[in-house]
């Protein structure tokens, strides 16, 4: 019998991630999230002292453990497939919320309002920080330039540019898929940022259906996943949907915080990326911060409404 969650949360683990700060992000998870959840690493990285240092001190923590080191670009995307196939064969959870390492929650309840989009609108698979366009403004003075992405499958669509003959097999494999998501609305580039993300059950069934957990023969694309997931997302017939603007908790960037730890906690986001840096402060700085504010939180979760 499958194991009854209302979120399910899958982070990748690669060789250089650091075990404290791993072990700091799952403590942002236990804090902050009141629903159902288990979390699930997905370790890529080929040392296992990385995840045993997490389990000795988490050891409800399931960890995954990849045979071979798929890396990054399309690597990353097939092993999360199988991170996700394996929630979607072992539990039944409404939403699976993807977390890197350096991604941290740092507010209450932050999986409600995609529980809310998703029951509110089953045609989204997909939500987070939604690039659309050539530049993609948040509410915090960031605009994302997303002329890169936008020309990569320009090139694919095209053939014999410089970029598809690069790879031409795999790109041959990749051009149906990509022509079948623009028949169903999909623009070249729109995607949701993957430094935190989440996924409806109904958008991970209809890529599993669609035989796109994984897509055979793309491993070795240079692709970021979280265009490609997006793309499939759409493929499927199915929808991208925004959680970062406004009121929405995302608050995320690809490099570095998008605005200082002050302004995100004021602002009311409640999932934050990357935690890497913001301008002089450094990853244990920033980390610090907000461990700080978790220590001094003394809020009392009540029970949830939308609990599974």
């Amino acid at each position: 019998m499958k194991q009854s969650v209302a979120l399910i949360v899958v982070i990748p683990v690669g060789p250089k991630c650091q075990p404290e700060f791993i072990l700091d992000t799952l403590a942002s998870v236990e804090h902050y999230i009141h629903s159902s959840h288990q979390i699930i690493l997905s370790d890529d990285s080929q040392n296992p002292t990385i995840c045993e240092a997490v389990t000795a001190q988490r050891p409800d923590v399931v960890v995954l453990t990849t045979s071979e080191n798929h890396g990054k670009w399309l690597g990353l995307y097939v092993s999360l497939c199988n991170a996700y196939r394996y929630a979607l064969d072992n539990y039944d959870f409404e939403a699976l919320l993807r977390l890197d390492t350096d991604a941290l929650i740092i507010g209450h309840d932050p999986e409600l309002p995609a529980l809310e989009l998703f029951r509110r609108d089953p045609t989204i698979g997909l939500a987070g920080r939604f690039i659309r366009g050539i530049s993609s403004p948040d509410d915090l003075g960031n605009v994302w330039d997303n002329k890169v992405v936008r020309e990569m499958f320009t090139s694919i669509g095209k053939v014999f540019t410089r970029h598809f003959l690069r790879q031409p097999m795999i790109h041959w494999r990749i051009r149906p898929v990509m022509f079948q998501a623009i028949y169903k609305g999909y623009e070249f580039g729109d995607f949701v940022f993957g430094g935190t993300y989440v996924f409806s059950r109904t958008g991970l069934e209809a890529l599993r259906d669609q035989g796109f957990l994984p897509l055979a023969g793309v491993q070795k694309a240079q692709l970021e996943e979280d265009y490609f997931f997006s793309m499939l997302v759409k493929a499927a017939g199915l929808e991208l949907g925004d959680l970062a603007i406004g009121d929405q908790p995302f608050g995320v960037a690809w490099i570095g915080l998008p605005a200082s730890p002050e302004t995100l906690a004021l602002a009311n986001k409640k999932i934050i990326h990357s935690t890497r840096s913001w301008k002089d402060m450094k990853e244990a700085d920033i980390r610090q911060y907000f461990k700080d504010r978790r220590t001094q939180d003394d809020y009392a979760p009540q029970l949830l409404p939308m609990e599974v």
